[in-house]
């Protein structure tokens, strides 16, 4: 089943020039459309760039030739609808940027991440963008001066766990474990760890996830959850993952006698975390959370999984080279684990790795299973296998 939040930059490859310049336009109208932050005649003046290259690219006399109609489009139009030409990007097609009450849908924060060439300055995303930024120019990836077109997923993997490497592999891995089971925490929690410290990869709690000075985290994955205002007193809290938020990590936070609340808005998850103040915490930004933290919880669970079918299982055996060491009766399973689906960011990084990956088993999550097949053509001949985590573990237990 595909996810709407996983929007991946491989698939972003498949649009052409006109597409690409339609949709990055559409995306940083739509996040500036949609948040409070930011001076209101900046927003205007972009909002109104972006009408002007979203013009362009669809040809003057298309259906958002008036600045209303562009505005009024973005509201209600689902992606297919907005790009110029054929489509060929049928998984998110049918997806919109903005909610009925006018707030970010995930796919459009994905996008602004992943597809957008020009969003470092776009309010409410600009936030996170500059931090993974100034994360890349601090480990000398990211000449000062100098922007990205586009970050990807595999190219800040890389980077940081790198850099955690060099403290040597248990200061890596204590490194790698602290970032995906602590995205957010008390300053003085991480005072405990001077190399992440150093590394930059904790920032201040993001507007965007925090409301009258207090956030929550996610009960799944611990990181901060979005704070959506309905008001002076009321505001939404749920998870950037929306498998989380489709479990329960979706709550009503609201403000009695003074004293602010969470809610559970239904779903599995009963009961409800804790309102921490913004002061005093800091937090991985979205792109560290959703290319280090996301893997790394599936990464922890197979290994879990693996241990329970009677496997011996080394996690991160070998630093950045693979995620697990899997051994059961003879059988060994180097297993990869990729919870974005882009063909050529991982074949490339791939071909750039020295030790190569003939052996290496690629897993994905099962709700992506299908992109296996386009994978397995991009990475077959460099002598990878690829299949899902439920056939993963599968295997292990038939073994």
């Amino acid at each position: 089943m595909f996810a709407a939040a996983d929007v991946v930059s491989g698939e972003i490859d498949e649009l052409d020039q006109e597409q690409r310049e339609a949709l990055d336009a559409c995306v940083i109208a739509a996040m500036t459309w949609c948040t409070p932050e930011g001076d209101v005649r900046a927003r205007v003046r972009l909002l109104m760039e972006c009408h002007g290259r979203y013009m362009r690219a669809c040809g003057v006399f298309g259906e958002a030739a008036s600045f209303p109609n562009f505005l009024d489009r973005l509201r209600r139009a689902s992606v297919g609808e907005l790009l110029p030409g054929p489509g060929s990007w049928s998984q998110i097609y049918g997806e919109r940027l903005l909610e009925d009450d006018g707030t970010a849908t995930a796919v459009l924060i994905r996008l602004v991440m992943e597809a957008s060439e020009k969003a470092q300055d776009v309010p409410g995303m600009g936030a996170d963008l500059r931090h993974v930024h100034s994360v890349l120019r601090a480990l000398g990836k990211l000449p000062v001066g100098s922007r990205l077109s586009r970050i990807t997923a595999e190219a800040v993997q890389h980077a940081v766990f790198r850099a955690l490497l060099d403290a040597g592999f248990a200061a890596y891995t204590r490194g790698r474990e602290t970032l995906i089971l602590s995205p957010a925490m008390a300053r003085r929690a991480l005072a405990r760890h001077a190399h992440l410290v150093d590394l930059g990869v904790y920032t201040a709690i993001s507007p965007m996830r925090q409301f009258a000075g207090w956030w929550a985290p996610c009960p799944i994955c611990r990181w901060t959850m979005r704070a959506i205002p309905k008001g002076r007193h009321t505001a939404e809290l749920l998870c950037e993952d929306v498998r989380h938020v489709e479990r329960g990590a979706r709550f009503r936070m609201s403000s009695r006698d003074g004293q602010w609340r969470l809610e559970p808005c239904g779903g599995e998850i009963r009961d409800a975390p804790e309102l921490l103040p913004v002061e005093g915490h800091v937090a991985l930004s979205y792109g560290l959370w959703q290319w280090i933290v996301v893997p790394g919880l599936l990464e922890i669970e197979l290994k879990g999984l693996a241990e329970a079918a009677g496997a011996e299982v080394r996690l991160w055996p070998y630093g950045d080279s693979y995620d697990l060491h899997i051994t059961k009766n003879g059988v060994t399973w180097r297993v990869d684990v990729k919870t974005w689906a882009d063909p050529q960011g991982i074949a490339e990084q791939m071909r750039d790795d020295p030790e190569g990956c003939s052996g290496l088993i690629l897993v994905i999550p099962e709700h992506l299973s299908g992109y296996t097949g386009v994978l397995a053509r991009v990475l077959g001949p460099l002598g990878a296998r690829v299949i899902t985590d439920v056939a993963l573990i599968n295997e292990v237990i038939a073994a």
